[in-house]
């Protein structure tokens, strides 16, 4: 067992007795860079220096400190930006995200009995994909060859328990556009996904997300190319089957020149408001399967066109707030009603109750402390 400081509670006695990370470390004799380490849970504090703690908070050994078995740590994935690299760094403040939103399973409207299914030999096998993604259309009797809104996405991660949990982290100021963290001890799994992105990645992503929360074994498992590989493969198909990619390489193999090419991937990527981008590997991958010479249009030229063609497009922000910076009860009205999101009405009913301070909000929600002040004045009214 691994022992860790009770950071929830901590943090509530730290926000009742209006003590900042820097007075705490004063009274103890140590630097905040200390005290912040030991609540994110990157160092744990010397005897003498717990025994401190706990009398300066009024904390008992049992109130303070907390054991936890390491396989009930919170399992994370990321949906990177671009080349990002994920660090060490980037999968701790996940993981510190994580340890926050267990006091907030309580809150939420999920079966606590019955866990949500996941897939027994999940494979990138090209035949095990198309037939997982044919079974889920058919479930949800959406025809093979209709677009996958996104409201039938949205109803799959309700089915699978999974929270979405809506944000605005900005065009290009974090390395992530999502994460996954599931919870193992609650079986719960809470997507971020963020919104200041363009709407046809944005699907992609949340079909790439929903693939993790089938395969969250994986994650467990550490097999962590093979679950991004998986979740990649199977938001392709999903938005793009394997019907849709025989008519539209047909399409593809008649066009007698590159733009005649370009022209078939971005009807087909309007018509299933995906990117043109996904379309034409999803007909790469269908000539692959049939054994057959695919002819390829270079890179730059299909990167630069996709670029050029929707360089204007609004993002999903944009269309949720009309391009304006909405407050934060705007944002959570907003989200929840097109979400059908648990997230922030579950984080309003724990801070009316437990009464967490502003950087435990900053926290769960990877925001800044000023945006989790404006939250906290949100869920007061």
């Amino acid at each position: 067992m691994e022992k860790v400081l009770n950071t929830t509670r901590i943090d509530e006695i730290m926000t009742a007795k209006g003590l900042s990370q820097t007075a705490l470390g004063e009274s103890l004799g140590v630097t905040r860079a200390a005290v912040s380490k030991w609540l994110t849970g990157k160092s744990f504090p010397r005897p003498a220096e717990l025994l401190k703690l706990g009398r300066l908070l009024g904390l008992g050994h049992k109130e303070l400190v907390v054991s936890h078995a390491p396989q009930h740590e919170p399992l994370v994935a990321f949906r990177r930006r671009g080349s990002c690299l994920t660090t060490d760094e980037h999968v701790q403040r996940a993981r510190d995200m994580g340890r926050l939103l267990k006091p907030l399973v309580p809150f939420l409207e999920v079966d606590e009995f019955i866990g949500p299914p996941t897939l027994k030999n999940p494979s990138c096998d090209y035949r095990y994909i198309q037939d997982l993604a044919a079974r889920i259309r058919r479930d949800l009797d959406i025809a093979e060859n209709a677009a996958f809104e996104f409201g039938a996405l949205i109803a799959l991660f309700e089915k699978h328990q999974a929270v979405i949990v809506p944000t605005l982290w900005g065009p290009k100021t974090k390395h992530e556009n999502a994460i996954h963290i599931h919870l193992p001890d609650s079986q719960t799994t809470w997507i971020y996904l963020n919104l200041d992105v363009e709407i046809r990645d944005f699907k992609f992503w949340m079909a790439h997300e929903l693939g993790h929360v089938l395969t969250v074994d994986l994650l467990r498992e550490e097999k962590i190319e093979l679950a991004e590989d998986f979740a990649d493969a199977f938001a392709g198909v999903l938005l793009f089957p394997e019907s849709v990619a025989k008519v539209a390489y047909a399409e593809y193999k008649k066009a007698r020149s590159v733009q005649g090419q370009l022209r078939v991937l971005f009807t087909w990527a309007e018509q299933h408001m995906i990117s043109p981008n996904s379309v034409y590997k999803e007909i790469e991958k269908f000539a692959a399967h049939l054994r057959e010479h695919f002819t390829k249009i270079p890179a730059s030229t299909l990167h630069s066109s996709i670029a050029q063609k929707h360089k204007h497009e609004d993002l999903v922000s944009t269309r949720l707030f009309d391009g304006k910076l909405p407050t934060a009860d705007h944002f959570m009205r907003v989200v929840q009603d097109a979400f059908r999101t648990q997230a922030y009405s579950a984080l309003s009913r724990y801070v009316r109750e437990k009464k967490p301070s502003a950087g435990t909000v900053a926290t769960i929600l990877g925001i800044n402390r000023m945006d989790a002040s404006a939250y906290l004045e949100a869920f007061a009214q």
